[in-house]
C-alpha cells in the first residue's frame, strides 16, 4: 500500500516532460475514442513505451540522487543559513573557472554563497573555494583553488532510455566572448565555442539556484536571460519563446517582484579586483 510520502515521491518523478506527454496522450485518447476506437490499444502501447523511456532513467537510482542532494542542501543550510533550490540536471556542461558577467541589475547588490557571488554590478558563477567566518561576518574566496560548476543548458532536458538526450535545445555552436577571473585575480576575455544559449542559461541557472535568497527579483533575472540570448544573436522569436517559458513556468513559486536584502557579510576578495577593472 502506498503511503502519502511514497505518493509524493512518485509525483516528483513525473516531471514537466512526462506531464506534457500524459496530457497530450489523454487528449489523443479522447479523440481516438470518438473517431478511431480500433487504434486505442496500439496508441496506449506506444504511449507506455514513450513514457517509460523518460520515466525509467529518472526513477532508477532516484533515492541515491535524492540523498546526495539532501546532504548537499543540509551542509549548505548549516554553513550559510540558506540553501539553494533543487536543480534537475542532467549536468552536461561545466566550467572550471570563475565566470564573470557585468549587469545593471546587479548594481549595488551583494550576495555570497558557494556557487554564486553578486558584487556591485558583477555576477560571478563558480567563485572558488571559500572560508566563511560566521562570528566575524566575513567571507573570502580562493580563486587559486578552482571548483567545477555544472549545468544542463536550457531546461528541461531528460534522458530517453539512457541513449538519447531530449529537451530544450541550446541551438547551434559559435564562438562566444565571455569573461573569467584568472588565478592571479585578473578579469580577462575568453573565447569559447559554445552553443548560443549556453552563456545565458549558465548565468540564469546560477541566479535561479539562489532565487529565494538573492537581492534581485525574478522578473529582472528573466529579463537578463532574454537580453543575454539576444546578445548571443539568438533569433528574437526563439528568445521570446524562451522568455515566455521561464516567466510562466520557471520558479513559479517565487513572485516576479520578490527579492531579498543585500548580504550583510563583508568580502574583500572581489571588491579589489572589480575596483581595478
Amino acid at each position: 500500500m502506498e503511503t502519502p510520502a511514497t505518493t509524493i515521491q512518485l509525483v516528483k518523478r513525473i516531471d514537466q516532460i512526462l506531464k506534457l506527454l500524459l496530457l497530450v496522450g489523454g487528449i489523443l485518447i479522447v479523440f481516438l475514442l470518438f473517431n478511431y476506437p480500433n487504434l486505442i490499444v496500439t496508441f496506449i502501447v506506444l504511449g507506455v513505451v514513450l513514457c517509460a523511456g523518460f520515466y525509467l532513467p529518472r526513477h532508477i537510482s532516484w533515492q541515491i540522487r535524492e540523498q546526495r542532494a539532501l546532504q548537499a542542501k543540509t551542509q549548505e543550510l548549516e554553513k550559510w543559513g540558506f540553501a539553494s533550490r533543487d536543480r534537475e540536471g542532467p549536468w552536461i556542461n561545466y566550467i572550471d573557472y570563475p565566470l564573470l558577467y557585468k549587469s545593471p541589475i546587479a548594481i549595488d547588490k551583494y550576495f555570497y554563497s558557494d556557487w554564486l557571488v553578486i558584487e556591485n554590478g558583477n555576477i560571478i558563477v563558480n567563485p572558488g573555494a571559500n572560508t566563511y567566518d560566521k562570528e566575524a561576518g566575513t567571507v573570502s574566496y580562493n580563486i587559486q583553488s578552482p571548483r567545477t560548476y555544472a549545468w544542463d543548458g536550457c531546461t528541461p532536458k531528460r534522458l530517453f532510455y539512457w541513449f538519447a538526450l531530449i529537451g530544450t535545445p541550446d541551438w547551434w555552436h559559435k564562438e562566444l566572448k565571455i569573461q573569467k577571473l584568472t588565478s592571479s585575480g585578473q578579469i580577462i576575455d575568453k573565447t569559447v565555442f559554445w552553443q548560443v544559449a549556453l552563456h545565458a542559461s549558465l548565468v540564469h541557472d546560477a541566479l535561479y539556484q539562489y532565487l529565494d535568497n538573492i537581492p534581485i527579483a525574478k522578473r529582472e533575472v528573466d529579463g537578463l536571460f532574454y537580453s543575454m540570448l539576444l546578445e548571443a544573436q539568438v533569433p528574437h522569436l526563439i528568445a521570446n519563446i524562451y522568455l515566455f517559458a521561464v516567466v510562466k513556468f520557471g520558479a513559479n513559486d517565487v513572485g516576479a517582484n520578490e527579492s531579498k536584502q543585500n548580504s550583510s557579510l563583508s568580502c574583500a576578495t572581489f571588491k579589489n579586483i572589480i575596483d581595478k577593472s
